[in-house]
């Protein structure tokens, strides 16, 4: 575990429903907006989900989220072989049979940044901004 976040591992693709809830209940104990636990959480499930089903690394896949003053940083990691990655610019075309290949889409779509790194496995580190809290809010904290 991170000193101001958390850490989950899985190693098998059954593991990432219980890895979810355990990063929502993480992300919820901070009164998160939903839309911004949504983002996070479908985000790094993409991202884990990626990872399993491609790396093929027997240490699994590490996920950890830190919240920081203004944004949620969340980092999804594997020891595989590493992976060469192609952000798509536009949605793949709807295909009713295929079970894949929206993920890095997503990310995209729905995080402020994302950044890959591939060295000893591939890192994928995805940034949402937190909404400016309101005057309101301010005087209440």
């Amino acid at each position: 575990m991170k000193a101001n976040g958390r850490m989950v591992t899985a190693h098998d693709i059954s593991e990432l429903q219980s890895m979810r809830e355990e990063l929502r209940l993480y992300l919820q104990r901070r009164a998160l907006p939903a839309d911004v636990t949504y983002d996070v959480l479908t985000c790094v499930q993409e991202a884990c989900m990626n990872a399993l089903r491609f790396a093929a690394s027997p240490r699994g896949v590490r996920a950890w989220i830190v919240i920081n003053s203004n944004e949620v940083v969340a980092t999804v990691r594997d020891y595989g072989g590493g992976l060469a990655l192609a952000v798509p610019v536009a949605c793949p075309e709807p295909d009713a049979y295929c079970e894949s290949g929206r993920g890095l889409f997503l990310m995209v779509e729905l995080m402020d940044r994302v950044e890959f790194r591939v060295a000893g496995g591939t890192q994928v580190r995805l940034h949402k901004l937190l909404p400016a809290p309101t005057i309101a809010e301010a005087r209440v904290a």
